[in-house]
């Protein structure tokens, strides 16, 4: 099922998952007014992914958690937290806002095959304990689903926005294994040429 609605937006060039909190300064006017309001009525805005410059087609839903610092001029330091992944359809121009809003849909396949997430644990201790170079425990039950283990890996934002563009969570998961596998040949590498260099 797919849900259209219109939200506030706030682009940016940051991809914040389900679950991820993320920091941010609030300094423009408009800014300033769309965090104020989200937090005196409690709604969600939209944070459109922007990559060299260009509005991409996918973005996070977020709500604003904490408000640290407010300062003589209004400017803030806030946290959000990611709440859902949507599709961009197009960004409105103000009208009696200074922000824009953003034309929206939400919905996708969000069924998890637990063959595939079985998969994806193995997989996701093994490159945490090559990256950390000691063991690693992980939570029974962890990770949950696509975005938990994406949390763990710290991706870059064009990284994390690969894996928002997959279309179902069963994509998701196939996407971080084949990548999983890929970090893993080259942190090996890089394992194998330390210890080369120490030899010699």
């Amino acid at each position: 099922m797919t849900d259209n609605k219109i939200i506030p937006a706030f682009p940016l060039s940051a991809v914040i998952l389900p679950g991820e909190e993320f920091y941010l300064h609030i300094f423009e006017p408009r800014y300033k007014q769309l965090v104020n309001e989200a937090r005196d009525k409690d709604f969600s805005f939209g944070i459109p992914y922007v990559n060299a410059g260009k509005m991409q087609h996918f973005g996070s839903e977020v709500k604003v958690k904490t408000i640290f610092s407010t300062y003589p001029d209004g400017e803030m330091d806030i946290s959000v937290v990611g709440k859902k992944i949507f599709q961009l359809n197009e960004i409105l121009p103000p009208k009696d806002k200074l922000y824009s809003m953003a034309d929206i849909e939400i919905g996708e396949d969000s069924s998890i095959s637990e063959k595939k997430l079985l998969m994806l644990r193995p997989l996701l201790l093994e490159y945490l304990q090559l990256k950390k170079g000691e063991p690693v425990k992980l939570p029974s039950g962890i990770p949950s689903d696509s975005y938990a283990a994406a949390l763990l890996l710290n991706f870059h934002p064009d990284k994390k926005y690969e894996l928002i563009s997959q279309g179902s969570e069963n994509l998701r998961i196939t996407w971080l294994v084949n990548e999983l596998r890929i970090l893993m040949q080259s942190r090996k590498m890089e394992i194998q040429l330390q210890k080369n260099f120490l030899m010699n």
